[in-house]
């Protein structure tokens, strides 16, 4: 699909789709569980998909009642077979089920689609061979077996908090009690402590001291009866961002204030850059002021440095995004992704090691835009638009059903801004 996105910025209301994140994490607590659970969750995206499709294939029975309305029955006792799971290009869904099946003590196939081969698995799958479940990789297969045993396991914070969160949903379900040191400070905690209310939430108990988790064995998962997945920060903060390009400004509803996604962030990045941000319950307005350039550290806050870069790109002065290398190893590399976008719609940007510097130019060019199948160069390139003089032309645009398959939709209901009467004008009463 080829989208073509007009020049000027937009104004309107938008309400985003379910937390991504959360999701994942709350339909896999909810298939661990001892009852059935229901879930409201609005826009299913494909990655969180994959995780739904992972879990009926080990047993778990998940039927959408009512539109985003989903029930889920917890995983019946596995039958001893192979088990085909399509994680698609989902790291998440990859990486979270990677212990569990270990845990179940199942031989597994994994199929990863896309980039996902090239992402990151250690030093995670190398600590689950000490401990008992052997994994081996045939391109984009990657097969498991053996009984995970508990114990003390150890990995470094600063790969990928998704092996943290990995560990933390699974080695509760094991017999024996079992601890979790990082050698490391985590790159994105927010995302673990997501993890650590999902568990709460589900009455799986843990206690942290220092680096160490001390995770009691022989543990249950039971969520309440019925919940509902707040909305997502990181979708928001394309609409957020848009908003800081707008006079009349954009409200984005569905958001929790009182959130721990880490990407809430973007309200502290948009004041700090110059936008007017107003906060009501349920709801974020945000618009336009005088944008200026920011040193951001990407560690904790990968997912937004896309629409950030594109307000970077527009803003007085040169920014510095610092720590991005994660972003390196997304469904493209997304760092020299967003630096090639930039610089084909006439920004100032330069890529050194894994950091960025931006000096602001006013106004982006048009022009066609290849997001490489990556959702958040996609949403990125949209944006951009919205700062430029001519049309932007986005190549493969359904490539954001990955997160957010209502992207387009919600975009096109946004209404062009009026422009501002000249100054010899008299404004019409």
């Amino acid at each position: 699909m080829i989208q073509t996105i007009l020049p000027g910025p937009r104004t309107g209301r938008i309400t985003v789709p379910s937390s991504k994140s959360y999701a994942h994490r709350f339909f896999i607590a909810a298939a661990l569980g001892q009852s059935p659970v229901t879930i409201h969750c609005r826009g299913i995206c494909e990655d969180v998909r994959a995780t739904i499709a992972c879990l009926r294939a080990l047993g778990a029975g998940i039927r959408e009642t009512a539109p985003e309305t989903y029930e889920v029955t917890p995983l019946s006792a596995p039958p001893m077979k192979p088990y085909f799971l399509p994680c698609r290009e989902s790291g998440a869904t990859l990486r979270f089920l990677l212990p569990l099946v270990g845990a179940l003590g199942i031989s597994t196939v994994f199929y990863r689609g896309g980039r996902l081969p090239q992402r990151p698995l250690e030093p995670l799958l190398s600590e689950l061979a000490c401990h008992g479940e052997v994994t081996a990789v045939d391109d984009c297969y990657l097969y498991c077996q053996g009984q995970l045993r508990s114990g003390d396991y150890v990995l470094p914070g600063d790969v990928s908090s998704q092996f943290v969160s990995a560990l933390l949903l699974t080695l509760p379900l094991l017999p024996g009690d079992s601890t979790l040191s990082l050698t490391s400070a985590p790159e994105s905690a927010p995302y673990i402590a997501m993890t650590e209310s999902v568990l709460a939430a589900a009455g799986i108990s843990l206690r942290r001291v220092g680096d160490r988790y001390l995770i009691p064995g022989g543990q249950r998962y039971q969520l309440p009866a019925e919940l509902t997945v707040e909305g997502d920060w990181s979708s928001a903060a394309f609409f957020l961002c848009a908003g800081a390009l707008s006079r009349a400004g954009i409200a984005v509803e569905g958001l929790s204030l009182s959130t721990r996604q880490g990407d809430s962030a973007i309200i502290s990045l948009l004041r700090q850059m110059g936008a007017e941000v107003d906060l009501t319950p349920g709801c974020v307005t945000v618009r336009k002021g005088r944008l200026r350039a920011a040193d951001i550290d990407a560690r904790p806050i990968p997912d937004l440095i896309p629409p950030v870069c594109i307000l970077a790109a527009t803003a007085e002065g040169e920014s510095h995004i610092q720590n991005a290398r994660r972003l390196r190893y997304k469904e493209s590399d997304r760092l020299r992704g967003i630096a090639s976008l930039l610089v084909s719609l006439g920004g100032c940007i330069s890529l050194s090691g894994d950091g960025l510097a931006i000096r602001g130019v006013s106004p982006l060019w048009g022009g066609t835009v290849d997001p490489m199948g990556d959702h958040r160069l996609a949403m990125s390139a949209a944006l951009a638009a919205l700062a430029a003089d001519a049309p932007v032309t986005i190549w493969d645009a359904d490539c954001v059903s990955k997160s957010y398959p209502t992207f387009w939709a919600d975009f096109q209901s946004l209404k062009g801004e009026s422009p501002c009467p000249a100054p010899s004008e008299t404004p019409s009463v």
